[in-house]
């Protein structure tokens, strides 16, 4: 552990830029707002007064079309992505890019679902993160290679990714799958995080504990996937990312002694999903989504604790980087709920912005 005064040089900076970045984030009393919406445009009427103004501005303001939302999102949240890092210490800087990484990867994993559709990058351009290494322009120039090959070869790159790519690459050749070089990037993301575990507990546990918490999400998320389904272990356990809260072997025992998606759900302890079971429960299509919506909250309501009490740590970066990531995730939801196939009041039982 530092001391208080090598704290307060190393992270002085940095924490007072992420709280005037906290103080921009959407409020439970707005999010109720936006949840009371009529329309979509009285939701950008609410988002124009926010953070969100120079986005929705760049995309034709109040009168942007709603297919364009997403772009004005997704531009928020690398805009916020690219902040942390620039604000971040110089010797926590490798770590929180590490961890914003996702997106550069969330981008590639896009990009490898378009290109098995042969859809072209219009396809996904609304969803890409325009952030970092695998940006909007970078993602539109490599999706040109005519094949799922191509493409990855030349994201590889001088790329700091090319391990993970590499081993996705492999895995698509194999199957000829995306879902199982998907698969891979996931496991090899989540393995990167694992790592990041053992150098973090040193210097501040309560934000290594934050990162297992994602771990756990991810590995409780592939066995409700693979229960769905009716997946044998042995056929997830390969993709089971270790140093969460629960282990492989824990996991594997809670797979095995439930014979369905509720029961498998009705054991989990360290996520509070019983209102996400019960709307599953009574819900006709049964939505996943729910499960995931549910595990967002505790993440959440954890990083909002961690933000408030961390001051001075790079607790506070990592908490924030989670908040906004959810708060993207909550605002696309409450304007794309009836995609999902959620009701009103589906959607205001789960609503991951409880707390804020």
């Amino acid at each position: 552990m530092i001391s208080g005064s090598e704290a307060a040089r190393q992270y002085g900076y940095s924490s007072a830029r992420v709280k005037a970045m906290e103080a921009r984030l959407i409020t439970k009393k707005t999010m109720q707002e936006i949840m009371n919406a009529k329309d979509i445009s009285s939701i950008l009427a609410i988002l124009f007064q926010g953070d969100y103004r120079e986005e929705i501005e760049s995309f034709g303001g109040l009168s942007i079309k709603q297919e364009l939302i997403d772009f004005a999102l997704s531009k928020n949240l690398a805009k916020s992505s690219s902040k942390l890092v620039q604000i971040s210490p110089t010797t926590e800087r490798k770590l929180i890019r590490g961890i914003v990484g996702k997106w550069d990867l969330y981008n590639v994993k896009l990009a490898l679902e378009a290109k098995e559709r042969r859809a072209d990058y219009e396809s996904i351009a609304s969803y890409v993160i325009d952030y970092g290494r695998y940006n909007a322009v970078a993602m539109k120039e490599a999706m040109r290679e005519d094949s799922v090959e191509g493409m990855m070869n030349k994201l590889m790159i001088n790329s700091p990714y090319s391990g993970i790519l590499k081993d996705a690459l492999e895995a698509y050749k194999r199957s000829k799958n995306v879902v199982e070089a998907i698969s891979e990037i996931d496991k090899s993301y989540y393995r990167e995080l694992g790592n990041i575990i053992l150098g973090l507990r040193i210097r501040h546990n309560e934000s290594a504990l934050m990162i297992k918490m994602d771990i756990d999400m991810k590995n409780l998320l592939l066995l409700i996937k693979g229960k769905r389904v009716g997946l044998k272990f042995s056929e997830i356990g390969p993709y089971i990312v270790e140093r969460g809260r629960i282990s492989p072997s824990e996991l594997e025992q809670l797979y095995n002694g439930a014979k369905d998606v509720e029961s498998l759900v009705a054991q989990v302890k360290l996520y509070d999903l019983k209102n996400a079971l019960d709307v599953y429960r009574g819900s006709k299509r049964k939505q996943l989504l729910i499960f995931e919506i549910g595990m967002k909250n505790a993440i959440f309501n954890e990083s909002l604790r961690m933000l408030k009490h961390s001051i001075l740590s790079i607790g506070a970066i990592l908490a924030y980087s989670y908040l906004k990531e959810i708060e993207i995730y909550t605002l696309r939801i409450l304007i794309n709920s009836r995609a999902y196939g959620l009701s009103r009041e589906e959607t205001e039982r789960l609503l991951v912005w409880k707390n804020g």
